[in-house]
C-alpha cells in the first residue's frame, strides 16, 4: 500500500484559554490550559493516519521528558516513527494563546526541529511508486528543499504547505504538485493584497503559473480557492461552531493528501479535508480535535 512520508516538526504544545487577549505588558490568567502534542509534521502526520493510510513521519525531537508527550498520539494512531530521529537539542515547544473567539496567536521556540540537516535525504528513506511527500516549513528551508528533491529523484508527488512561509520561496519549490498556502502566506509569497475571494482566485491561479499543478489558498471561515489547469474553483467552508482554530490547516493538508494518495480525485480530496478541518475547529487543541474518517 502506498505510504505517506510527512517532514516536519514535532512540538509539545503549552495551550491557555483566555477571557481575552492581554494588553503589550499585561498579565492575564487563562481560564483553562493544557500540554498537547503538536508540531505541524506531526500534526498533518496524526490527521493523514487518521483517514486510513500509512504514514511516516519524518523529523527530529530532543533527548528530554518532552519526547514522549510529544509522540503519545502518533505512536497511539500507528503513525510509524522509525525516521523521528533523537537530538541534543530539546524537543520543540509552541506557546498558544486561544481568544474566546477560537483564533489563536502561536510562539515557537523551534529547539530539535532547527537542527534537522539536509543530508538526512542523501539518499533518504526509500520511496516506492505511489508513495508521496508531504512537507511544511517549521523546519529550515534547506531541509524543505533537500525533502523536495528526494521526492522529485524518486518521481512521486510532493504537497507543500508553505508554513510558515518565507520572505522568498525558491523557483523550485513553487513547483510542487500541490501548493497550499492561507491567505496570509499566500501574499506574502506573491507580494499582494487578497482581501476577497475574487483576489484569492487571482493568486491560485499565479500559483499555478509559478509552476503548481495545483494551487489553494485557504480562506478560513471562507473556506478556499483551488486552481489547476483544469480551471479555477471555489468552496465554501461548512458552517460550523468555532471552538479553536489551532491546528485547523494543518488537519486540512494531512487529510487531504492521505486523499491523493489514496486514490481520490483533487475534488473529492479537498472536499474531504475542508470537512475534517471543519469538525477539528468544534473542538480544543489541535491533535486531540482530529477526526477519524469513520466521522466523516
Amino acid at each position: 500500500m502506498a505510504v505517506l512520508y510527512v517532514v516536519g516538526s514535532v512540538n509539545l504544545d503549552v495551550m491557555a484559554h483566555l477571557a481575552r487577549m492581554p494588553a503589550a505588558g499585561e498579565t492575564v490568567v487563562a481560564k483553562s490550559g493544557a500540554l498537547a502534542p503538536g508540531g505541524k509534521g506531526a500534526n498533518q502526520a496524526l490527521a493523514a493516519r487518521r483517514m486510513g493510510v500509512p504514514v511516516t513521519l519524518v523529523a527530529e525531537v530532543g533527548d528530554d521528558s518532552f519526547q514522549e508527550p510529544a509522540l503519545e498520539l502518533l505512536k497511539a494512531d500507528g503513525v510509524d516513527l522509525t525516521q523521528v530521529r533523537t537530538t541534543e537539542a530539546p524537543t520543540g515547544i509552541a506557546l498558544i494563546w486561544v481568544s474566546p473567539e477560537g483564533e489563536s496567536t502561536i510562539v515557537v521556540m523551534p529547539g530539535a526541529n532547527q537542527s534537522f540537516l539536509p543530508t538526512r535525504f542523501d539518499p533518504g528513506p526509500p520511496l516506492a511508486a505511489g508513495d508521496a511527500v508531504l512537507i511544511s516549513m517549521e523546519v529550515p528551508e534547506n531541509v524543505v528543499e533537500a525533502a523536495f528533491a528526494w521526492a522529485v529523484r524518486h518521481h512521486v508527488p510532493v504537497y507543500l504547505d508553505p508554513a510558515p512561509a518565507p520572505d522568498r520561496l525558491s523557483a523550485s519549490l513553487f513547483r510542487a504538485d500541490v501548493l497550499m498556502p492561507n491567505r496570509g502566506e499566500a501574499e506574502r509569497l506573491l507580494g499582494v493584497e487578497l482581501p476577497d475571494v475574487r483576489a484569492a482566485k487571482w493568486a491560485a491561479e499565479k500559483l499555478v503559473e509559478r509552476g503548481a499543478r495545483v494551487g489553494i489558498v485557504k480562506l478560513g471561515g471562507e473556506g478556499l480557492v483551488y486552481a489547476s489547469r483544469s480551471g479555477v474553483f471555489v468552496r465554501p467552508a461548512p458552517r460550523v461552531p468555532v471552538v479553536d482554530t489551532t491546528g485547523a490547516g494543518d488537519c486540512f493538508a494531512g487529510v487531504l493528501a492521505a486523499g491523493l494518495v489514496s486514490g481520490l480525485g483533487l475534488s473529492e480530496a479537498v472536499d474531504r479535508a475542508m470537512d475534517a478541518a471543519a469538525v477539528a475547529v468544534t473542538r480544543p487543541g489541535a491533535q486531540p480535535s482530529y477526526p477519524y474518517i469513520h466521522e466523516l
